[in-house]
């Protein structure tokens, strides 16, 4: 089905086990997740690709008898009108230096689990991407000085989609693990807490919410959009 929009794009860091990271330090919230959508924020671009490629035809007897496929390797390239400092930072696995409060990169990259929420032409669905092991990197830093207009940059960060930290994740009925999930929320069996909870490492909802990690709103809990 045809799909528009960025309703927002939601964000977890996970420790070495796919557990989520539930500390407003270390983490990306108290409830450990950070959905960015305050006050001029939000994203203009989120685009996946090499969920799968073209497979390569077999031959035998002059014929095509079977296909091989490769392995799905998704990449993320996403632009942001604007996102928060340290979220940012810290999706990219950039620590803060004690003597200066500079942001300095450091490897290895977090793990970063992300859903993007898009939805149906009628708005009436909503439609979501799931990732459970991205590492995030920001290419490059573009300055220009204003004019008559304004010369804004926007960030964009690139996402290597790894394998899920967890076993029993991501599977398809076959049992074999995938990189990538998709949900629509009107298919039969959809449940949006298991969805966030299988991607986000354990995520349970909270009534409160959480509080970003220097941010000036709290994060807010995802829902299915209707809008």
């Amino acid at each position: 089905m045809s799909k528009h929009n960025i309703v927002k794009a939601t964000f977890a860091l996970l420790d070495d086990n796919g557990d989520l990271i539930k500390d407003a330090t270390n983490g990306l919230s108290t409830d450990g997740t950070y959905v960015a959508d305050h006050s001029g924020e939000g994203f203009s671009q989120i685009n996946v690709s090499a969920i799968e490629a073209a497979g390569t035809p077999g031959w035998g007897n002059g014929q095509i008898k079977r296909t091989a496929y490769g392995k799905s390797m998704p990449t993320l390239a996403l632009t942001a009108l604007d996102l928060d400092f340290k979220i940012n930072q810290m999706l990219k696995g950039f620590t803060q230096n004690a003597n200066t409060g500079a942001w300095v990169r450091q490897l290895p990259k977090p793990h970063v689990a992300m859903i993007a929420e898009s939805q149906s032409l009628d708005g009436d669905i909503s439609i979501y991407e799931c990732f459970n092991n991205i590492e995030f990197v920001e290419e490059a830093s573009n300055n220009s000085t204003d004019t008559n207009s304004e010369a804004a940059y926007s960030t964009s960060l690139s996402g290597t989609v790894l394998t899920p930290l967890k076993p029993n994740i991501f599977l398809a009925a076959n049992g074999v693990q995938q990189p990538y999930m998709i949900a629509k929320s009107n298919d039969t069996n959809f449940d949006l807490g298991k969805l966030m909870a299988e991607t986000f490492g354990g995520y349970t909802s909270s009534t409160s919410g959480g509080t970003t990690g220097g941010a000036t709103s709290g994060a807010t809990v995802i829902a299915p959009s209707h809008s």
